[in-house]
């Protein structure tokens, strides 16, 4: 075997396990091996018709599924694209409509060996809906995010999620100049709301496509 074998070797076997251990939990997880057949199974996952949400995800970007929705003419509540020029007032109500969409995409932080999702959010607009909003929530999940237990979980989301997310927003946040958490307590710290999701209820709102690849944050 080649080395590009051995490593989606190395990758099957981990997702064959987190399968098993998410599907106990409620999640209807699949696994992709490439991003090419993580943007399929995404899209199949997605509603033919109604409002779809898309929230932060270098994920989603990574593999493309956000690039061809915005081209699809579906409506979607999509922040990063239709917020510019609005007030902070009129931001804040345009994100509320994730709430009604009829499905959301994202990503997660962090997986811990059980299956658990771990996410750490700035205002709460991608972590409150993926537990209570939209019908149907689907995650992209790169397998570099897989972690052994909830405190290595925190640690990849802390020291390497937020502080790449960070530096991606420009925010003026220490993290950006040192590249590592200060704990720095300042109004414009991304890392206010610490998540974490131990089972989907209902059984199957939540989707997760774990992916065999390194990408994402």
């Amino acid at each position: 075997m080649n080395d590009e074998q051995v490593r989606a070797w190395r990758w099957e076997c981990l997702a064959e396990r987190l399968l098993e251990k998410m599907k106990k939990r409620g999640f209807n997880a699949l696994y992709a091996p490439t991003e090419a057949a993580a943007k399929e199974a995404v899209l199949s996952l997605t509603p033919a018709t109604g409002v779809l949400a898309l929230l932060g995800s270098q994920t989603m970007n990574r593999i493309g599924v956000f690039e061809t929705l915005r081209q699809s003419g579906r409506e979607l509540v999509d922040h990063a694209t239709q917020t510019q020029g609005l007030s902070p007032a009129e931001a804040h109500q345009y994100r509320r409509r994730v709430f009604t969409a009829e499905a959301m995409l994202a990503s997660a932080n962090a997986i811990d060996y059980e299956g658990r999702l771990y996410n750490i959010d700035g205002v709460g607009n991608r972590v409150a809906p993926m537990i209570y909003g939209p019908d149907k929530v689907i995650l992209a999940v790169g397998l570099n995010k897989v972690v052994r237990d909830p405190a290595e979980a925190w640690l990849r989301a802390r020291q390497v999620a937020a502080p790449l997310n960070a530096k991606r927003l420009s925010r003026p946040t220490p993290c950006v100049k040192s590249g590592r958490c200060h704990d720095c307590q300042l109004e414009t710290s991304i890392c206010n709301y610490f998540t974490i999701i131990d089972r989907s209820n209902p059984v199957g709102r939540l989707n997760v496509v774990l992916i065999g690849q390194d990408v994402g944050y």
